[in-house]
């Protein structure tokens, strides 16, 4: 009988474990596994989380597995809840079944079944920077595609002038018109044969003359919030080194010769994940940078290929302004420009006379310890950000090296990297629509960037200046800036009343000004130039967008000290110079390489 009890104890044992006994399941009362996931709709790499609830058991541990096997991945096999992250590619759309299974009992078991879409089709163009061509010349393009399972390919489409030739499911060729009377758009799209919503496009500018592979189009026509006297062009900004390329082309770039690097708003360029600059703590490297009419762009540094034409500066850092949203530095004011109504534009594409945006001038750059600017703290140009904001302890400004500051991308191509050049035909009158010219990169490099005989350059000085003799005054601190939509210049012209920062005289003014340099003597050139009132102007040409007689106000007239640089000394050269006849032969602006060239500019 001892026996016996013994036995019955083990058994009795047995079945208390089996059952989760010593305060478990009650006998007769089954385990149950409740499994539920949050979202259960995913697309390729998204993640979802997944939750058991064990029921009728002390022990709620429970061991997980996915089906189809590997189809995705989870954080653990133990822990609970757990995180699902399907695959980055998806061939297929697949319903994938998440299970749980007791620890307390192998037949207790729970599912959640999570949906995931297939990978989308991915259409990679090239060439993939907008182009320019000569009337009657042709384009070869090639489409690579991606996630194509079908391999049914893409069908191409022509929207404006020109025809397509040679059509296949993965190739075409665009052949523009014989004729064209002025540059003219095009865009070819190519849109998947398996999937209608996945298209990629190339914009196409046909050119009478002049256009080539160093040649990009620039266009005064308001841009994306209408703004006058402002020159737009298009650049295509591309994840570095993706095979095949991961880009995306942004419009409204505005073409600035008076600053330095492209900047980009991140509402332009949604889902296009570039790399972004840190330090060795992971915290990510932020810029500010202010601009002469008072306001300043605010943005995380990133690391992205920059295409015009078919010139590329690979892996060069850019602004991607208002991302993330951290706190803005009391360092870094004035009118935030983190829209493109308030930036006037969907980006900056800055190729003034430096290779960075961050220099000291005829010494080097202030926000690079190797250059022996040791100042403290840096120079407000770069921050250190994290969760913690932007100044918290050992946040704040930072040194960063020269190489990886906001880059001039002109001066990372390859080859016609020295400078540039822009050029506009004649425009009509006073008062134009629009007009249509050409940003062409490198200066003395190909045939169609020499400068001419006729044109005069001009040496800038340490602080890329030259002097403006005007009405009397030496302005010693002028500079050239296709940026600002006018002539800016100290004088006692009546101001505007609707439009206060532009000059309203009673009728057209003729003026005159002489540029010259303040490093070579006998660099001189004089030129003459209207201005007109700009309430007039405006109100009288409420649909164009070209003023080539739009000038306003720059500080006090008669008070520039030209020994010490205070007071206003600044005629600020605006887009109207790079109009003919002010500017024949083109603006050109020569980029600093110290030991072999220094900033100039060239009308």
């Amino acid at each position: 009988m001892r026996v016996f009890a013994v036995v019955l104890c083990v058994l009795g044992l047995a079945f208390t474990v089996a059952c989760g006994g010593g305060g478990g399941t009650p006998t007769g009362i089954p385990i149950t596994v409740a499994v539920s996931a949050s979202p259960t709709s995913l697309n390729p790499g998204q993640s979802a989380t997944v939750t058991a609830t064990v029921t009728n058991a002390s022990n709620t541990g429970v061991t997980w597995g996915i089906s189809p096997a590997g189809f995705g991945t989870l954080s653990s096999t133990t822990a609970n809840p757990v995180t699902y992250t399907a695959p980055a590619n998806v061939p297929t759309a697949t319903a994938v079944t998440i299970t749980a299974t007791s620890d307390a009992s192998s037949s207790a078991t729970g599912s959640a079944q999570i949906s995931v879409a297939t990978s989308a089709i991915g259409i990679s163009l090239s060439p993939a920077a907008p182009q320019t061509i000569n009337q009657g010349g042709q384009v070869p393009i090639t489409a690579t595609l991606t996630n194509d399972t079908s391999g049914k390919g893409v069908s191409w489409k022509l929207t404006g002038v020109g025809s397509l030739s040679s059509q296949t499911t993965t190739s075409v060729t665009y052949v523009a018109p014989n004729s064209v009377a002025n540059n003219t758009a095009v865009v070819v799209t190519a849109t998947s044969n398996a999937n209608s919503s996945a298209s990629s496009s190339l914009e196409i500018t046909v050119f009478p003359s002049g256009a080539g592979p160093n040649v990009a189009a620039i266009s005064v026509n308001g841009g994306p919030v209408g703004v006058v006297d402002s020159a737009y062009t298009s650049v295509t900004i591309c994840v570095p080194s993706s095979s095949p390329a991961i880009c995306q082309t942004v419009d409204g770039i505005l073409v600035d010769t008076g600053s330095v690097g492209l900047r980009v708003l991140a509402s332009q360029i949604p889902g296009l994940a570039l790399p972004v600059l840190t330090d060795n703590s992971g915290d990510t490297v932020n810029d500010c940078v202010q601009f002469v009419d008072g306001t300043f762009a605010w943005g995380q540094v990133e690391t992205a290929d920059v295409e015009m034409g078919s010139e590329t500066a690979s892996g060069v850092s850019i602004q991607v302004i208002a991302t993330p949203s951290f706190a803005i530095p009391s360092s870094c004011s004035g009118t935030n420009a983190d829209t493109p109504q308030a930036l006037g534009a969907n980006g900056i594409l800055g190729i003034g006379p430096e290779p960075t945006d961050c220099f000291a001038p005829g010494v080097g750059s202030p926000c690079d310890q190797s250059t022996g600017l040791l100042a403290s703290p840096p120079s407000p140009n770069y921050y250190l950000c994290n969760s913690s904001g932007c100044t918290a302890s050992g946040l704040g400004p930072t040194f960063v090296p020269t190489a990886q500051q906001v880059f001039n991308p002109v001066a990372a191509f390859v080859t016609d990297n020295n400078g540039t050049l822009i050029k506009f035909p004649t425009p009509s009158g006073n008062a134009v629509l629009s007009l249509s010219g050409s940003l062409i990169f490198g200066i003395a490099t190909e045939s169609n960037n020499a400068i001419p005989a006729a044109a005069t350059v001009f040496t800038m000085d340490s602080f890329d200046n030259f002097t403006t003799i005007f009405s009397g005054q030496t302005l010693i601190s002028s500079f050239i800036d296709s940026g600002s939509n006018g002539l800016f210049f100290p004088d006692n012209l009546p101001t505007c009343t609707v439009n206060p920062p532009f000059f309203c005289p009673t009728s057209t003014t003729a003026l005159s000004a002489t540029n010259q340099s303040n490093v070579i003597s006998g660099q001189t050139k004089t030129t003459n130039f209207n201005i007109d009132s700009a309430d007039t102007l405006f109100a009288n040409n409420p649909n164009d967008f070209v003023f080539s007689t739009l000038g306003g106000p720059n500080g006090t007239p008669n008070t520039c000290n030209t020994s010490n640089g205070t007071g206003s000394c600044t005629f600020d050269w605006g887009l109207p110079i790079f109009f003919p006849p002010l500017a024949p032969n083109g603006v050109f602006t020569g980029i600093d390489n110290p030991g072999v060239t220094t900033p100039f500019w060239a009308y």
